[in-house]
């Protein structure tokens, strides 16, 4: 029983430290319901082979669509177009702290020690992955979702894979996005 509450309450930790958020917007006067087929795209492919984790994001979100029971097809049959995006942005963050020196740093009230400013960066890498549903007759984006993560480290494409499903599946949640009463049927 301790074991079981112990992975527990480390499986609650991870997922409450994770930093992937997730944001999506839609047209709430689109009919989401007559959409039946979509094709999945990455525009910036230009004919050219995608690399493994274009490919994976691919087929994550082909899976995750066929499984809301859209039928996958090529651009000139689609009802809507899957648009997905990857960028990487290298961020970095400048903090002040503040430490104690002098002749006793551990004991200012003898008035020996007197506090420093110190400076440390903190850089990192942020992924961000778009996904646009596009109505290709109008060439409009009638839903959007933004997903932004710190990049992390894996040790085997197992790892990348379930992390990148992991994505899809949080991206891919609201959509297609139920009707609320204000919404047209």
């Amino acid at each position: 029983m301790k074991k079981l509450s112990f992975s527990l309450i480390f499986a609650l930790l991870l997922t409450g430290c994770a930093s992937l958020r997730v944001q999506s917007d839609y047209d709430p006067q689109f009919a989401f319901q007559t959409l039946h087929s979509v094709a999945v795209l990455y525009p910036k492919s230009d004919n050219r082979a995608l690399s493994l984790a274009q490919q994976r994001f691919h087929d994550a979100l082909a899976a995750q669509l066929r499984a809301k029971g859209y039928r996958l097809t090529d651009k000139t049959h689609a009802d809507f177009y899957m648009l997905f995006h990857l960028d990487i942005t290298q961020k970095s963050q400048i903090v002040t702290d503040y430490r104690m020196m002098g002749l006793f740093p551990y004991r200012p009230f003898y008035g020996y020690g007197m506090a420093v400013p110190v400076e440390r960066e903190y850089s990192w890498n942020e992924g961000r992955f778009i996904v646009d549903a596009v109505l290709p007759a109008q060439n409009r984006i009638i839903w959007r979702a933004i997903a932004v993560d710190r990049l992390h480290d894996f040790d085997t494409p197992q790892e990348r894979q379930a992390y990148i499903q992991r994505v899809v599946n949080e991206v891919l949640a609201k959509f297609p996005p139920k009707p609320s009463k204000g919404d047209r049927l």
